[in-house]
């Protein structure tokens, strides 16, 4: 059997490398939350706390634009911004509580939604199901992208449906406007218009569902974030200044990053195979491949949201530190899985 490496066909496009199996990552290595009681299910189905001043009208948790997580009091006209990590103090609840381990899933929470209010149901992917469909803003983006293409490198056919797309509302039914505007004003053929029109849209759905999936990500950089404040309250500890545990996180904090360079990665090579400049009146392989960088972000999602959420109920001064290490092995074990990081080479 030849051990050559897969050569790009003569339309530039580069056969996939072989399928490597992955363990199954819900089964895998199970994650268990700091605090939480043996046969207890997290992240429970609703943000229901237990404090009489987590229930108050009015209260709720955005995305500020900096990052951070606003509070929001609208019955005072009041807008804080906290740092989620200490956000605990401000409500007074202790650290590993129930309460605690709630209010830091807001955060992970805010990724999916747009706010959190206490009450709310805990969003799909938190309870480890997938979204089906991508949300009209990642669809508005995907068919943006796929205009300026068009523009670019399409045939007569689809010229005319780009110019068509640009004079109707973006939606949903965008492209059957547009092919009814080409068929009436411009005089193509059924037949001829409205094949590339769903083939058009089939890659403009594989590409808002690659930008879906990465924005679904999980909150890669709060867990790093939690990593190293645990490696110096661990290290400012003369007990555990050199103990394993300690060197253990000290070995680990190099390499964390690797999950969120590659979510970055592979989200940057499915924007840039977008804008290839190859014909797109056929686009089934770009279709395919947008579908293989939805997977691969899939299964990087799949595999770190548990265990992101978990890092960021640690409480660096008082999480035990056998549930630290719990994480630490869980990370280890994660990042030793070599082909869940691969970014293969793209032709230019």
């Amino acid at each position: 059997m030849s051990t050559a490496p897969a050569q790009p066909d003569p339309s530039g496009f580069m056969p996939p490398a072989p399928a490597v199996r992955l363990p199954d990552p819900r089964r895998f290595d199970p994650v268990r939350f700091p605090g939480v009681p043996e046969g207890e299910a997290w992240p429970p189905p609703q943000f229901e706390f237990d404090a009489t001043w987590m229930r108050e009208p009015g209260l709720a948790f955005e995305r500020a634009a900096s990052g951070g997580i606003e509070v929001i009091r609208e019955f005072a006209h009041l807008r804080m911004v906290v740092d989620i990590e200490s956000a605990h103090r401000m409500f007074d609840l202790a650290p590993g509580t129930r309460d605690f381990r709630l209010l830091r899933l807001v955060p992970a929470a805010l990724r999916c939604v747009e706010r959190i209010r206490p009450g709310d149901p805990m969003p799909a992917a938190l309870l480890e199901d997938e979204a089906e469909a991508p949300e009209e803003h990642h669809l508005y983006a995907a068919t943006g992208a796929l205009m300026e293409r068009l523009a670019a490198t399409a045939g007569e056919e689809g010229m005319a449906l780009a110019e068509a797309m640009r004079r109707v509302p973006p939606g949903p039914t965008m492209f059957e406007t547009a092919v009814a505007q080409c068929i009436t004003e411009g005089g193509f053929q059924m037949g001829t218009i409205a094949p590339l029109a769903r083939r058009l849209q089939r890659l403009a759905n594989a590409h808002a569902l690659v930008l879906a999936a990465g924005a679904a990500q999980p909150d890669y950089a709060a867990m790093e974030r939690m990593l190293r404040k645990t490696r110096e309250a661990l290290g400012a500890d003369r007990r555990w200044a050199g103990d394993l545990l300690t060197r253990a996180l000290e070995a680990l904090l190099p390499q964390i990053s690797r999950p969120r360079r590659t979510a970055e990665a592979l989200q940057a090579q499915a924007i840039a195979a977008m804008r290839r400049p190859q014909p797109l009146e056929a686009p089934t392989r770009l279709i395919q491949e947008q579908e293989r960088f939805r997977e691969r972000l899939v299964d990087l999602a799949v595999f770190w949201r548990r265990l992101t959420a978990a890092w960021l109920t640690v409480d660096p001064d008082t999480t035990d530190r056998r549930e630290i290490e719990a994480l630490a092995r869980n990370a280890l074990r994660r990042l030793a899985l070599v082909p869940l990081y691969r970014i293969e080479e793209q032709e230019e």
